[in-house]
This record gives structure tokens, C-alpha cells and sequence, in this order.
């Protein structure tokens, strides 16, 4: 140990060296962009074909994950939840075995319990789990709507 502090003693710890070309081209590329934000301003930064096809791609993504949104009234709103309940109401007649032209919110009920359950074949769990996921989505976009219309009015 004592050896090693001796090697130690007569040595320089810090050397000065040059930059290295990366950390030349890391110093302009900061100042390039720092140096308009300083003045108030952003630079423009050039896009490539390549960034733009994915920025739209991310956006299809964000738009397709959340339906919350879609419709600009309430009455488009009330369309869209009466057609999602018919899908409901059709998937619900499927895994059900109704029959009848009725279905009432018991065989909804039922029907999603047995999905919960794991007893229905997992294609029609897909699409159950659809139908009521769209119904719902449906439903908070009619009530955002009608909030915002109520607010509007004078």
C-alpha cells in the first residue's frame, strides 16, 4: 500500500489535453441552437420525410387509442352511442344465445359477467369487451358535449 501512495507522489494528476473532434462538433451544435433561443427565438430545425411519416403515424396512434373527442355535437354524440349500443346489444345476443329482438341491461349483465368469468370463447370476449369499451367512450363524449353546449349558451 505504502508502495502505491509513493508511485502516486511525484505525479502530475491532471494533464491538459486537447478536445477531441466530437466535443468540438458537441460545443457548435449547442451553440448553433442555444445561441437563437438566447435572442428569443427557435431555431427550425430541418425535418426529414422520415420524421414526418412517423409524427403523423404517432398522431393516427393517439387518435385510434382514445375515441373521446370524435364528435363535434351532442346529437353526433347521440348517434354514435345509439349505434354502439346496437353493437352491444348484438355482441350481447351472441354470447347470451338470446334469441329475442330485446335485449335488457340484466342480459348485458350476465353477458359480462361470463366474459369476466373467462366462460366465452376469447374472440367474442374481444368483441364484447369492444362494444362496451365503445359504449362508454361513447357515453363520457355525449355528457363532455352536452356540458360544453349547456356552458355555451347564454
Amino acid at each position: 500500500m505504502a508502495d502505491d501512495l509513493d508511485k502516486l507522489l511525484g505525479r502530475v494528476p491532471y494533464r491538459i489535453e486537447p478536445p477531441t473532434a466530437q466535443q468540438i462538433m458537441a460545443a457548435l451544435a449547442i451553440l448553433s441552437l442555444a445561441g437563437p433561443m438566447m435572442m428569443g427565438g427557435v431555431p427550425v430545425l430541418p425535418v426529414t420525410i422520415e420524421d414526418e411519416r412517423r409524427r403523423q403515424q404517432d398522431q393516427i396512434q393517439q387518435i385510434s387509442e382514445s375515441s373521446v373527442g370524435v364528435y363535434q355535437t351532442s346529437t353526433e354524440a347521440e348517434a354514435g352511442l345509439a349505434l354502439s349500443q346496437q353493437r352491444l346489444a348484438q355482441v350481447t345476443r351472441e354470447v347470451e344465445d338470446l334469441h329475442t329482438r330485446a335485449v335488457e341491461e340484466s342480459d348485458v349483465y350476465h353477458a359480462a359477467k361470463r366474459v369476466l368469468t373467462g366462460g366465452v370463447e376469447p374472440k367474442l370476449e374481444k368483441r364484447f369487451r369492444s362494444a362496451f369499451n365503445q359504449v362508454a367512450w361513447d357515453t363520457v363524449d355525449l355528457y363532455i358535449l352536452r356540458d360544453n353546449e349547456e356552458y355555451a349558451r347564454p
